[in-house]
């Protein structure tokens, strides 16, 4: 894998994980309240419900947009990351 093939791995994550997170915004502004339960499942018995948005307080315009851009940001890091050593890893074959 070339390291423009690294960047395509990269980008193919940090466009999905950003997929993702403009998915998961629209659930939690359509139903913050039926969102809790739902990510509680996903947390293995982590009860949620302590951390959560005060009832009236909604995610702000710079919130989302600072929790977009930084899962977009890590996840392309991390998959240019994961396609640079499964680049290096495979050479050795």
């Amino acid at each position: 894998m070339k390291s423009s093939k690294a960047l395509a791995v990269g980008t193919a994550l940090a466009v999905t994980f950003g997929a993702l997170s403009l998915a998961c915004l629209v659930a939690v502004l359509l139903s913050p309240d039926g969102m809790v339960p739902f990510f509680n499942n996903w947390m293995h018995g982590i009860d949620l419900t302590s951390i959560k948005r005060p009832a009236g307080k909604p995610i702000g315009f710079g919130e989302a947009v600072s929790g977009f851009v930084s899962v977009v940001v890590v996840s392309f890091v991390f998959g240019a990351l994961f396609g640079w050593v499964y680049e290096r890893v495979g050479k050795r074959r």
